[in-house]
């Protein structure tokens, strides 16, 4: 079994349940609230290029569920390490894996100094976008078999 069906599964099994205790944004996400995010960032990652994607999120549960979110729209999460100098490791992984699309969270790049690079999307952006029907479409999705 893959991690993101496992994920499902526990998510289903444990919808009440905390699935991330979030120290950045002090929050609690339950699995319920946890899948219908990971559902909404796959149908988001649908329309970037198969294959790779980079993400460059600090530890959160926004990285959590867009690794998760990633691997459900048959992309391959590569993490990007930005503590050792961001815009050269964005740029290695990209040639070294041969992918454009970076997520990257905007708060982030102005902590460390970041410019948004080609290729970057942003985050916040993404989830700013999401629409209610997206947002009602993910959660019915969560009450479908596994």
């Amino acid at each position: 079994m893959l991690l993101h069906q496992q994920f499902v599964r526990m998510a289903k099994k444990n919808s009440k349940k905390l699935a991330i205790k979030d120290k950045t944004t002090k929050s609690d996400v339950p699995y319920s609230r946890a899948l219908i995010g990971a559902l909404i960032l796959a149908k988001k990652f649908e329309k970037y290029e198969k294959g790779y994607i980079g993400i460059m999120i600090p530890t959160s549960a926004g990285c959590a569920l867009a690794t998760v979110g990633a691997l459900m729209s048959g992309r391959v999460p590569v993490m990007i390490n930005y503590s050792t100098g961001a815009e050269q490791n964005v740029k290695y992984a990209q040639e070294k894996c041969g992918f454009k699309t970076v997520i990257a969270s905007r708060a982030l790049l102005d902590k460390i100094g970041c410019p948004v690079m080609d290729g970057m999307v942003l985050i916040e952006d993404i989830m700013k976008g999401v629409s209610t029907g997206e947002k009602l479409k993910a959660a019915l999705r969560t009450k479908l078999p596994t």
